[in-house]
């Protein structure tokens, strides 16, 4: 336990075992890290007396060190009336793990993937302007050098530029800043982001704005991966949107169907298989970036907004996790702000 608080906790042994991310499965068990080591992380536990959570803070020992999703706070283990929305849909961590994998009957997931609950991307910026050995920027992480070919989301690039963070919390919120300025590119920006339970609503918002305070434009997306788990193996799970949902590609026929406003569950996702597509179908309007996934078996399920129109939407699931993932487009001249809120409603049976 004291190699896995020391492991998890360490942003040095993260990155410097990125090299170790194409060595074949199964890891070493020496390097498997329990998912459980995760909750004695730093953190703040918020609640409105409805829901509650768990923010996970940036900064020395947090939960995610690696260079994919945002580091500005991790959301986990979001809870209203018993039903847990945000656990961990993997058991443990190796950073011998190329992406995730399999391994009799549980998940291990390498240090790039493994975060939970509403967890954030943006996309790279500068990448193909960098060149080899040169930095490109992912907000919410920093400067990044870029040591691959083609961009990959699973690798951990060496961190240059990390910024200033700072994190503040109430009962029922918690204030994270991340402030980036490089002088060696020309990029720059001040990004706050609030998790906050509403006051008397089984509803919790993530609040962001972003500045651009340097040099060049800012030009990138932003989705939420949503890592949902509300029914095992996500059976009897559906999504509603408020438009005809398209799908990308086909789904398995006999694992999920996509009916007018409907995507639907058929069986459960078996071990090793994944359901997943783009999909299309939406317009310009807010109204649209509008989803309600519910478990019908149990009644429980959840709202997903934002005041923001829809740039794009992936869709991702396998076995232990649903993921909706909603893109937002962000362009910012130098001075300009964007803000953008994602609003998250909890329902029980008969609730929703």
């Amino acid at each position: 336990l004291k190699f896995a608080v020391a492991a998890m906790g360490s942003a040095a042994i993260l990155t410097g075992l990125a090299m170790a991310q194409d060595r074949p499965v199964p890891p070493p068990a020496a390097t498997v890290i329990p998912a459980s080591v995760l909750d004695n992380l730093p953190h703040k536990d918020i609640s409105n007396g409805i829901v509650s959570a768990k923010v996970y803070l940036p900064g020395a020992g947090a939960f995610y060190r690696g260079t994919r999703f945002d580091r500005t706070g991790v959301v986990a283990h979001a809870t209203y009336k018993g039903t847990d929305y945000g656990q961990y849909w993997f058991s443990s961590y190796s950073p011998y793990v190329h992406d995730f994998a399999w391994q009799n009957g549980q998940v291990t997931v390498s240090p790039a993937s493994g975060a939970a609950g509403p967890s954030e991307e943006f996309t790279a910026i500068g990448y193909d302007e960098a060149g080899m050995g040169g930095e490109f920027l992912k907000i919410g992480v920093g400067m990044l050098k870029r040591d691959t070919d083609a961009y990959d989301f699973v690798h951990i690039y060496p961190v240059v530029n990390e910024g200033k963070r700072t994190a503040s919390a109430t009962k029922t919120s918690v204030r994270m800043t991340h402030d980036l300025s490089d002088a060696d590119t020309g990029y720059g920006y001040s990004y706050v982001k609030t998790v906050r339970l509403v006051p008397g609503k089984p509803q919790m918002q993530i609040e962001h704005v972003l500045k651009n305070t340097g040099k060049k434009d800012i030009v990138t997306a932003v989705y939420c991966h949503n890592f949902l788990s509300l029914a095992p193996g996500n059976e009897n799970l559906t999504l509603t949107a408020p438009f005809t949902l398209q799908a990308g590609k086909p789904l398995q026929a006999d694992a999920a169907s996509v009916n007018g406003h409907t995507l639907k569950y058929l069986r459960a996702v078996k071990e090793g298989e994944s359901v997943t597509s783009p999909f299309t179908g939406f317009g310009d309007k807010v109204s649209d970036y509008d989803f309600k996934v519910v478990n019908t078996a149990t009644g429980f399920g959840q709202r997903i907004r934002a005041d923001q129109p829809l740039s794009r939407i992936n869709f991702w699931s396998i076995r232990t996790t649903f993921s909706w993932e909603p893109y937002i487009a962000i362009s910012l001249k130098p001075g300009q702000t964007k803000r953008w809120t994602y609003t998250y409603d909890y329902f029980g049976p008969g609730e929703g």
